[in-house]
């Protein structure tokens, strides 16, 4: 009997003991050790006050390590990040690692000046798009001035280089739109003969080109030789019917005829 009655209070007094225990252990550990420590009067020196302490110490050491291993990991990744770079720029073209360009040009042929822009899909692969003038003087329905009878060309075109070099031939092909101002003095054989004739033209075209690129960084050059086939022309006159008018349809597929033939120096910057 007296033994079980000692179980008894033996249990009990641990059931007692473990939730304070429990609880002592919570205070003790909190989860912010340093904003604790922050917390204790400078006069503590208690057991307890002290486990903050070094609680707060342990903390501080651990997130400078913490720290350091994360600039190390940048560091890292940087140096990493500039071996790519460099190997990528000792071995790739500029156009791989500069691929959309905005460039001018000047030349001859079915447009005089323009702009482009262009994307480098590919190492030795492009497509691109331009848009161009040509100015042309033609003789006004004043006689003895001259008038504007300039071309507006747009046009597409899809280029591939033949070295994965920076300094590369290349062959391309392409589509033309193009616009045109016409006056005219109808010639002596024309059914039109002396009657003053003012409309507007237009024509579509296909193009084959050859040329040389150069591309440094984000510098980008090319000189090229162009052919235009001219598939369509159309011309009508400035009324309010919009007639066609067959000589002015001749003078503008006379004119593309020759300027069929078109040399082309393009230069600008890559990104």
């Amino acid at each position: 009997m007296t033994l079980r009655v000692g179980v008894v209070v033996l249990f009990g007094a641990a059931a007692i003991a473990g939730p304070a225990r429990a609880q002592s252990l919570v205070e003790t550990a909190p989860e912010d050790s340093c904003a604790a420590a922050r917390a204790l009067d400078i006069t503590d020196t208690t057991p307890g006050a002290e486990a903050v302490r070094r609680a707060c110490r342990l903390q501080r050491f651990d997130d400078r390590l913490t720290l350091e291993r994360q600039q190390k990991v940048a560091v890292e990744e940087q140096s990493r990040e500039a071996r790519i770079q460099q190997w990528i720029d000792s071995t790739q073209p500029s156009r791989a690692t500069h691929p959309i360009a905005f460039e001018g040009f000047l030349g001859t042929g079915l447009a005089s000046y323009g702009v482009s822009v262009s994307w480098d899909f590919l190492r030795k692969a492009e497509v691109g798009a331009w848009l161009g003038f040509r100015p042309i003087s033609c003789q006004d329905q004043n006689g003895g001035q001259t008038g504007d009878c300039g071309r507006t060309a747009f046009g597409v075109r899809g280029r591939f280089y033949l070295l994965d070099k920076d300094f590369t031939p290349y062959v391309g092909t392409g589509f033309s739109l193009m616009t045109s101002t016409l006056q005219i003095f109808p010639p002596a054989n024309s059914s039109n003969s002396g009657a003053f004739e003012a409309g507007s033209g237009r024509a579509n075209s296909l193009n084959a080109e050859a040329g040389l690129a150069f591309g440094y960084r984000a510098f980008r050059m090319s000189l090229e030789y162009i052919f235009e086939y001219t598939f369509y022309t159309g011309a009508n006159l400035n009324d309010m019917q919009k007639t066609p008018s067959p000589d002015l349809n001749n003078v503008l597929s006379t004119s593309l005829q020759g300027d069929r033939n078109g040399v082309r120096f393009q230069a600008g910057y890559a990104f």
